[in-house]
């Protein structure tokens, strides 16, 4: 049997391509999901803050009411129920006409690098009140140009 030494060094440099091919590709698959873990983790953590600036606002919203308006906004006197988060003018604090009750509560924050602004929107979860009984539960959701993200 006769070796051909031009085949057997040609089949030298592909297997050789091959294993380093198949090297190159772990590195760069380890290196992409380091990247897209980072990505992940700086998007929680920024709509954590946008998420907490919006909650400092709307608890100051609710801490400068009195006892009356909170009691009437949490169980939605005027609302069928429903609560909501503040009643846009009315000087009786025990009612507030249908037409001044805001239900969802917006916060708009500047984005620090330019472009356009964060909306941070908060408003009362109906399904919880059949999940944890009496009490109420505020969502905040991000929005961008209106749109959820």
């Amino acid at each position: 049997m006769k070796l051909n030494k031009k085949g057997a060094a040609l089949m030298q440099v592909l297997l050789i391509t091959v294993i380093l091919a198949g090297i190159a590709t772990m590195l760069l698959r380890a290196s992409l999901s380091r990247t897209t873990s980072a990505r992940r983790t700086r998007r929680t953590v920024s709509a954590q803050a946008l998420i907490q600036s919006c909650m400092a606002e709307v608890n100051s919203l609710w801490s400068k009411k009195t006892p009356e308006a909170f009691t009437r906004d949490l169980n939605g006197v005027g609302n069928g129920g429903k609560p909501y988060m503040y009643c846009n003018g009315g000087s009786d604090p025990s009612t507030c006409p249908a037409d001044n009750i805001v239900e969802t509560y917006t916060c708009t924050i500047a984005n620090p690098y330019g472009g356009f602004d964060f909306q941070v929107q908060a408003y009362f979860d109906e399904d919880a009140k059949a999940n944890y009984g009496e009490m109420r539960q505020i969502v905040y959701e991000i929005t961008r140009g209106g749109d959820a993200l």
